[in-house]
């Protein structure tokens, strides 16, 4: 098993630093993307608040519950959002797939791919890294299924419970543990992936059982190091939201503006610095992986060559009969 080593956790962070145009342009492709797409949410969204009292704790400044009071409206429900919003959504998505490509051969190479390059690697890998996405979505059936049977558990609890926290606590701890159930989830598809693209897999079932291998091989590891980055990513994205509904004065629309923008900035940085630490732990595991067993040389015969036969003497007189 590979020990615990934490130069793959801040190396991480330097690589995406170093590499910074891929997080340039992923923010530059989600902004643009988001622009358009609210375009159907707006006009829904003013209609409601235009004739609600729940407006001003909106626009007075930001308060969660009447965030979400709003968003079980019929109008600007997630579920009933414009075909324009999701279908903005879903192009999004595929674009992070075929990029996460050559996002990954640009961390395992750690050099500058020129454009041909970069997106040479985007196409090559993106079926491969598609079949794993549906595997992953077929992977995560069984863990909705389980968050729905603990759910109906923590409501026959709470209603049969002689304290009303019974309920309440079951349903913390079936929570938390579907979040982990999800995050190793997230964490073997992300090992299959760097398999896929650092070996240049095409079976994506030996990319998934090779990462299955690594992955829980290694947990200590690799689990610390996904969700260190994970907590990291929490805190820095609750502190601009702790910043935006209790300091922000409500007329600055503009700071509000770019502190929403600096946010998703950053949570695109912590996705980048996990893939990228995930990548150098990768590196260091196949070198240590070549230390303990190296390839064995090849061994042939060695053949000595043999002088030739020296010419036999020509017959004397006496050796006649």
């Amino acid at each position: 098993m590979v020990q615990r080593d934490s130069r793959p956790f801040w190396s991480g962070a330097v690589l995406v630093w170093r590499r910074r145009r891929l997080l340039w342009w992923i923010f530059t492709v989600n902004f643009v993307l988001a622009f358009f797409s609210i375009h159907g949410v707006i006009p829904r969204t003013g209609a409601i608040l235009d004739h609600s009292l729940a407006a001003q704790r909106l626009v007075n400044g930001f308060d969660l519950g009447a965030l979400e009071e709003m968003m079980v409206q019929p109008g600007v429900s997630p579920l009933d959002v414009s075909p324009a919003a999701m279908a903005y959504s879903f192009l999004f998505f595929v674009f992070m797939l075929f990029m996460t490509g050559g996002i990954l051969e640009v961390y395992r190479r750690d050099i500058r791919l020129s454009t041909s390059e970069f997106f040479e690697a985007c196409g090559a890998f993106f079926w491969r890294l598609t079949r794993i996405v549906i595997f992953l979505l077929l992977c995560l059936i069984p863990i909705g299924i389980l968050h729905h049977i603990l759910r109906a558990i923590a409501g026959h609890i709470g209603d049969n419970a002689v304290s009303a926290m019974t309920g309440v606590w079951w349903q913390l701890a079936a929570g938390i543990v579907i979040v982990l159930l999800i995050l190793i989830l997230r964490l073997w598809f992300d090992v299959a992936e760097i398999h896929c693209v650092a070996q240049n897999e095409r079976r994506v079932r030996r990319s998934l059982g090779g990462a299955w291998r690594i992955t829980f091989g290694n947990f200590s590891a690799l689990f610390g190091l996904f969700l260190g980055i994970s907590v990291i990513a929490w805190i820095g994205f609750g502190f601009g939201l702790w910043l935006w509904m209790y300091v922000l004065p409500p007329t600055a629309i503009w700071t509000a503006f770019f502190l929403a923008q600096l946010m998703i900035l950053w949570w695109i940085a912590m996705r980048l610095w996990q893939r990228s630490a995930e990548t150098l732990w990768y590196k260091r595991y196949l070198a240590r992986a070549e230390e303990i067993f190296p390839a064995a040389p090849m061994h042939y015969p060695v053949v000595t060559p043999q002088p030739p036969p020296s010419p036999l003497p020509p017959p004397s007189a006496t050796d006649a009969v």
